[in-house]
């Protein structure tokens, strides 16, 4: 095995000069897909975490990390051995024909925006692309894979072939924590009931759970020996209670009673984001739940709001505008720049892969997505007077939540429908599912290379994310690094998690 030394001048040799650290325009072209306008570029075009150097392209990881590379058109990817595998994609576009409101944060504007992957069948170690205007290949280190260098070719339909060099690191990432993300869906988008999960759904389940996701709705006590396998592993259970105090307190009784010595505990959020006399009614509701036996141990109880004593025994406070100074139990959710990432497909990238250096800096256990699977705008169709879920997505025009007064592009939407009778592929995941994926693996690469040099990795962490969540500016341009800027820290995660693999 090559010494650690050896592999980090290797990872470091990657960038161009020590002035790449954090500083783009000293960078080769580390830029990722992410969601960004579709642009006029050159047909074959390479990019994601690859550094290109006229028909070169290297790569380099740790083991069990999954790295991404995007082509400008048709494309095969093929690596000699079996130190990864591959998956591949034909990238679509959707097109933003009017730019997601100010509720959202800054917008990219409006135009074509690559963000549907569409799998493509091969076999493990090649993937050749369709169609589509891009080719998106993931490809997933193994973790017993020999550190070193790893040879193959990506091949562009009427282009270049170019040689690729894998280089692995001798460090390894673990498998992704299951609950460092909650999704929520509605069960109704893939045909299933809460008491009732369809073979789609756990299909689906199973597509974010690789990507570091629990999707799952929050449940009635009722549906949990249901949903109970989907939840394995799972440290918090998204529950269901009344808000109304006469008949919450037998609900959390009854929750109590059904997890009771499984090691998992469940939450609720009953009231969601009170305004005026409902904060009043938190306050009750927190009262209920602490005389049924609720407690941080037992049966937590969550509220989507700031930071406040006066709602009450609130055991989790769900918040966006989180604190490094915060004493109490916090988690956040969704997204607005500068706070955070946003989640519409016009957010200005980088967007989600912000989320997991934000939370490592901020010690955020768990973030919160409403929703991830948001394919009809049902929660305004009635004021539209439209039958059923209501307005289905369409991908010529991405608005999915539409209020009358702000309305989001692909707002809830972090995987596709897949095509209609396709039983095998009822989800396909978005480049914002994988930008979140390759932010949740750097927040695991930060945990790795902490364990070896925690001074180093914490400044490393401040630097990319000075300020973010309720530190940041209502307003103004976020503090963290571009593109180019993230994945040359990724980089540098890299040469310090070295020493783990000796351990």
């Amino acid at each position: 095995m090559p010494s650690r030394s050896i592999h980090r001048a290797a990872i470091l040799a990657v960038l161009t000069g020590s002035a790449c650290a954090l500083a783009p325009a000293g960078c080769r072209d580390h830029t990722p897909p992410s969601q960004r306008r579709r642009a006029a570029g050159s047909a074959g075009a390479v990019s994601g975490d690859v550094a290109v150097a006229g028909s070169n392209v290297e790569l380099v990881g740790a083991r069990g990390e999954t790295l991404e590379v995007v082509v400008a058109g048709r494309a095969t990817w093929q690596l000699a051995g079996s130190a990864a595998t591959v998956d591949a994609f034909e990238v679509r576009d959707v097109t933003v024909a009017t730019a997601s409101t100010d509720m959202y944060g800054a917008t990219a504007g409006v135009g074509d925006y690559p963000d549907e992957l569409v799998p493509i069948s091969g076999a493990a170690g090649s993937g050749a692309a369709g169609s589509g205007a891009a080719s998106y290949f993931a490809i997933a280190i193994a973790r017993d894979a020999a550190p070193g260098d790893h040879a193959g070719t990506l091949a562009v339909a009427g282009g270049a072939t170019y040689r690729v060099t894998l280089r692995v690191s001798p460090a390894v990432l673990p498998p992704l924590p299951p609950q460092r993300v909650w999704a929520y869906y509605d069960p109704r988008e893939l045909g299933g009931k809460l008491a009732a999960p369809t073979d789609a759904e756990r299909a689906c389940i199973a597509m974010f759970r690789a990507r570091g996701v629990l999707l799952s709705p929050d449940l009635p006590v009722d549906a949990w020996p249901a949903r109970r396998e989907l939840l394995a592993g799972m440290p918090d259970i998204p529950a269901v209670i009344p808000d109304d105090p006469a008949t919450a307190g037998s609900a959390v009784q009854a929750w109590i009673a059904a997890t009771r010595g499984t090691g998992q505990v469940p939450f609720a959020i009953p009231i969601d984001e009170p305004h005026g006399p409902a904060r009043d009614a938190v306050a009750t509701l927190a009262a209920v739940v602490r005389r049924s036996g609720g407690g941080s141990a037992t049966f937590r109880y969550a509220v989507t709001a700031d930071i406040d004593p006066m709602l009450g025994d609130v055991d989790l406070f769900i918040t966006g505008h989180a604190r490094r100074s915060d004493a109490v139990a916090r988690w956040t959710y969704n997204g607005r720049p500068p706070a955070a990432g946003g989640m519409v497909v016009d957010s200005p990238s980088p967007s989600l892969r912000t989320w997991g250096w934000i939370a490592a800096r901020y010690a955020i256990p768990t973030w919160y997505v409403w929703d991830a699977l948001y394919w009809h705008d049902r929660h305004n169709a009635k004021r539209r007077h439209e039958a059923g879920l209501g307005r289905a997505l369409d991908r010529r025009d991405a608005v999915t939540f539409d209020d009358g007064d702000d309305h989001g592009n692909l707002d809830g939407v972090l995987a596709y429908p897949g095509d209609p009778g396709d039983a095998a592929v009822p989800c396909r995941p978005s480049l914002r599912l994988e930008a979140l994926r390759r932010g949740l693996e750097d927040r695991a690469l930060i945990d790795v290379a902490a364990s070896c040099h925690p001074a180093e990795t914490a400044a490393l962490v401040a630097k990319v994310i000075p300020v973010a969540l309720g530190d940041a500016p209502p307003t103004g341009p976020p503090e963290w690094p571009d593109d180019a800027g993230f994945a040359a820290a990724r980089l540098q995660l890299l040469a310090l998690a070295d020493c783990a693999a000796s351990r």
